[in-house]
């Protein structure tokens, strides 16, 4: 077996949190990466069958990530688009390629003015669940005026240094959704990763300081709240009785607030699409109503009225358009529930391990054993307590073989929070069993 420093293989391979690459069916090839590695992820083995063009997935926010405490455990969420600028379809048919509309002040309230005008003119409308029982649908007017006004733009910030002062940097925007008259507005969690201040602001125009109630960064969600009463505020639907085909309407704030309460109208193009996302497979509802930059947190809105789904992800690539994807209304209002009373999603295990796949070429290479390769055990986690070390490689969970971290979380998955788990590693070139307790994963960053 050849040597090699301080728990580091060849660039190759990547670091991975087991959480990270939870529920993650796809297989990832760590082969001919370059040092940008820690910018661009290389696209997932599926992606490779088309051939003459490469679908990426992108965040819907202008989020710009912050350096944090986990920078070195995980790839820069969703930075898996090389894109050095956006593209924006704007009024009239024009196209403003690599172009982000600059809007006076005037402009600004001009918008929020004509958008607050829109949603008066419907105020008398009155629509609730009494749609559904009936099936009698809403006009695309009735469902703007309906959802628009809980429809919120979310602003990012955090601390940085300029020269020898400190200052606040606006790291980017997104949407978010009110879901009670007193203040709960659930977005996405790249949204709102790495603030240290989010500025909430209504649909009248109204500026609000958020605090973060819980975020899951498994399921890309968040929970923040602001301190005001008699807010108006979205139903969220029931994403089991969405079919393809059905009629979808999309709100948020593309490319900031400056286009903030935008609406557009498509179908459901496909549900349960398995969408791969920073090493991570999200069950998404798929639709072709147009989403961009900005709408990450924002509405997908069934034909009642009713929000079936939170905008999180579109596909970009050359000559592709049309492919925006939700999260579900049902995982949302699970995530939620826990984030609401806990701050976070309970029974969710971990193990407590970070490192890398090793491949069959890198095996070959180093004359080892294809695997997950330890870098990092986590202090107090049940795989420290049973004697795993950086420069294990796990090689066997519950006597099945593994030979990444997606084979070791379908072993994982079988078990529960405080359920042993038989791990095999080869450590110097010997065998060696341990028996892990499975404790409960919780999120790092204390909000």
């Amino acid at each position: 077996m050849k040597e090699f420093e301080n728990n580091h293989l060849p660039e190759e391979g990547n670091f991975i949190n087991e959480q990270q690459a939870e529920e993650n069916s796809q297989v990832y090839e760590a082969e001919n990466l370059t040092e940008e590695t820690s910018a661009y992820a290389k696209a997932d083995d599926a992606a490779q069958e088309y051939d003459e063009f490469t679908f990426n997935t992108q965040p819907l926010n202008t989020h710009i990530q912050a350096d944090s405490a986990k920078a070195k455990t995980k790839i820069s969420r969703f930075k898996v688009v090389v894109a050095s600028a956006l593209t924006l379809a704007v009024f009239l048919g024009t196209v403003v390629a690599f172009s982000m509309p600059k809007l006076s002040e005037e402009d600004k309230a001009a918008n929020v003015a004509q958008t607050q005008t829109q949603q008066n003119q419907y105020t008398q409308t009155t629509v609730n669940n009494a749609n559904i029982q009936t099936g009698q649908e809403l006009t695309t007017q009735e469902i703007a005026a309906l959802v628009g006004p809980a429809v919120v733009g979310i602003e990012n910030y955090t601390t940085g240094n300029y020269y020898y002062y400190q200052t606040e940097v606006n790291q980017g925007s997104g949407s978010g959704v009110i879901i009670s008259q007193d203040g709960y507005i659930v977005t996405n969690y790249h949204v709102i990763e790495g603030s240290t201040k989010l500025k909430v602001t209504l649909s009248t125009g109204g500026e609000y300081d958020a605090t973060v109630v819980g975020a899951d960064e498994n399921s890309d969600l968040a929970l923040i709240k602001i301190e005001e009463s008699n807010l108006p505020y979205a139903t969220l639907g029931d994403s089991s009785q969405v079919m393809v085909g059905d009629r979808a309407v999309a709100i948020g704030n593309p490319l900031g607030n400056e286009l903030m309460g935008t609406v557009t109208q498509g179908i459901i193009s496909a549900v349960n699409r398995n969408v791969t996302v920073d090493n991570r497979t999200m069950t998404l509802l798929q639709t072709d109503a147009a989403i961009n930059s900005g709408n990450s947190g924002g509405a997908l809105i069934n034909a009642y009225g009713q929000v079936i789904g939170i905008n999180s992800v579109k596909m970009a690539a050359s000559g592709v358009e049309g492919l925006g994807f939700a999260i579900p209304s049902n995982t949302v209002n699970q995530v939620i529930s826990d984030l609401r009373e806990y701050g976070y999603v309970r029974g969710r295990i971990t193990i407590g391990i970070g490192g890398q796949n090793i491949t069959s070429k890198m095996a070959q290479y180093y004359d080892m054993p294809m695997g997950f390769y330890i870098q990092e055990v986590y202090s107090g986690s049940g795989a420290e307590q049973a004697g795993l070390k950086p420069g294990d490689i796990i090689v066997k969970c519950d006597g099945q073989v593994v030979q990444d971290i997606d084979d070791i979380n379908a072993v994982k998955q079988n078990h529960s929070v405080g359920e042993t788990m038989e791990i095999q590693v080869v450590r110097n070139g010997q065998n060696m069993t341990f028996n892990v307790v499975l404790q409960e994963e919780k999120p790092e960053t204390a909000w």
